[in-house]
């Protein structure tokens, strides 16, 4: 039986860590590249969402959820219990304590403050840390840029990011802690452009980093559906005021 419809784009890495932990999770999960040019399946998605955003989720059980976060926490424990009943003032930990896969459920930590640690690392990811990557990367390979902002304050802002979180994992071997939550594999996938276009640079720059994103890319369930990422060995001129 499907546990829903998901509407996404193909590729975006807003999808790939949910994506990874459906096949973990076993959820049977319909997938419809909702793209605009897709007329049928882009009308379809704004049924459920009119801003037509993805990725969108409409489960077999009604409920309908937007935004990669509270999706990504959704497919990373699947439902148990019908949604009428479940209580909002669960917190993740609490939750996780029902789980079916303990593998899955690891990865919301271990206590209610790594919980907070976890979705304070994912907002940062999605709203800083991605549209800076996104400045850079798109126009390079041709795409249209999704911020408002010009080449040179895309670049200075994903150098800095990605020195944020290299120096914090020069005493942290995970973002959370010394154990990987679902925190490490969502920012994971929102860094493959910046690795895909540029990994000399980020090579070259934020060794520390680098070690982190290969450790999570090997993880096994997650690597079956991130895949390899390409080399497209593209160069950047680095402002000079970018440190």
């Amino acid at each position: 039986m499907s546990f829903g419809t998901l509407y996404t784009h193909n590729p975006t890495p807003r999808s790939t860590t949910l994506l990874a932990l459906a096949k973990l999770n076993n959820l049977d999960i319909d997938i419809v590249y909702a793209e605009k040019k897709n007329e049928q399946a882009f009308a379809e998605l704004r049924k459920y969402n009119p801003l037509g955003q993805v990725p969108t989720f409409v489960g077999a059980d009604g409920l309908v959820l937007s935004e990669c976060i509270p999706l990504t926490l959704y497919c990373t424990l699947p439902v148990l219990i019908p949604t009428s009943k479940r209580s909002v003032n669960h917190t993740m930990l609490a939750v996780a304590s029902q789980a079916p896969n303990k593998r899955s459920s690891a990865l919301l930590g271990s206590s209610q403050n790594d919980s907070l640690k976890i979705l304070q690392w994912m907002s940062f990811a999605n709203s800083d840390l991605f549209p800076a990557v996104g400045g850079v990367f798109l126009p390079r390979i041709g795409r249209r840029q999704i911020i408002r902002q010009d080449d040179e304050d895309s670049l200075r802002a994903m150098l800095q990011r990605c020195k944020y979180i290299d120096e914090h994992l020069k005493t942290s071997r995970f973002l959370v802690g010394d154990t990987v939550t679902i925190a490490d594999f969502f920012t994971t996938s929102l860094l493959m452009g910046a690795f895909a276009a540029f990994r000399k640079t980020m090579e070259d720059r934020f060794q520390t980093l680098c070690r982190w994103y290969d450790e999570v890319c090997e993880v096994d369930w997650f690597k079956e559906i991130a895949g390899g990422v390409p080399d497209l060995g593209l160069e950047l001129e680095i402002p000079e005021d970018s440190e």
